[in-house]
């Protein structure tokens, strides 16, 4: 049976809007790994370790309280338990090589493929981290749904701590768009999303998109 964990093929882009315009993108490549699935990635795709150095591992104490628990178990007490007929999908880099340093991951909560809950990993350059529980979405499209935070964790040095998150989630079977834009005053000022088209998570796919 097809595993629903994937490696994505995109861009990463970024927006600074104001105080002084700067736009860039690149390409990215990340992934999206439903956390029950992860001990079998373990076993079967040799490139891949669960709390187990390869060239690409994926450890549970690198995510929300940098416990050595399960991150599903850590996530609990933010959005609650995970019940019969869900899945939660990780977005992320895992470490290439010992080494990782992701800006923001996403813990997507689902139910029939809806989307009902997320929580929003935000790491800095100085070694913190922050959570952002998105436990109330609005769906704008079939495959679409968005949600809103204040922001109350520091960033980046072009941006203070005012100002409220705008999430938009976009998710189909072979593709992802994640983004998010912070609004200050009801103006977008930074405007930031990924990208990306889902293929296998296997040794060929690493090594295609991930390791070359």
């Amino acid at each position: 049976m097809p595993l629903n964990s994937q490696i994505y093929r995109g861009e990463v882009t970024h927006e600074r809007i104001t105080p002084v315009r700067h736009a860039f993108s690149y390409p990215m490549t990340f992934f999206a790994f439903d956390l029950s699935e992860l001990p079998i990635l373990h076993q079967d795709v040799s490139y891949f370790g669960y709390n187990e150095k390869k060239f690409l591992t994926l450890n549970d104490s690198d995510y929300l309280h940098g416990s050595s628990e399960p991150i599903i178990d850590q996530l609990d007490p933010l959005i609650g338990p995970q019940h019969s007929g869900q899945r939660t999908l990780l977005v992320t880099s895992p470490r290439y090589f010992g080494y990782a340093f992701n800006p923001v991951n996403f813990h997507l909560r689902l139910k029939n493929e809806q989307l009902i809950a997320v929580v929003a990993e935000v790491n800095n350059t100085f070694g913190d981290r922050h959570v952002y529980p998105l436990k109330t979405l609005q769906q704008s499209a079939v495959d679409t749904w968005t949600a809103q935070c204040p922001k109350d964790f520091h960033v980046s040095p072009f941006n203070n701590m005012s100002g409220e998150y705008q999430f938009t989630f976009r998710i189909r079977s072979q593709q992802l768009y994640l983004g998010v834009d912070l609004y200050r005053q009801g103006k977008c000022v930074m405007k930031t999303w990924i990208q990306g088209n889902g293929h296998p998570v296997n040794n060929a796919a690493i090594l295609h998109y991930a390791l070359a």
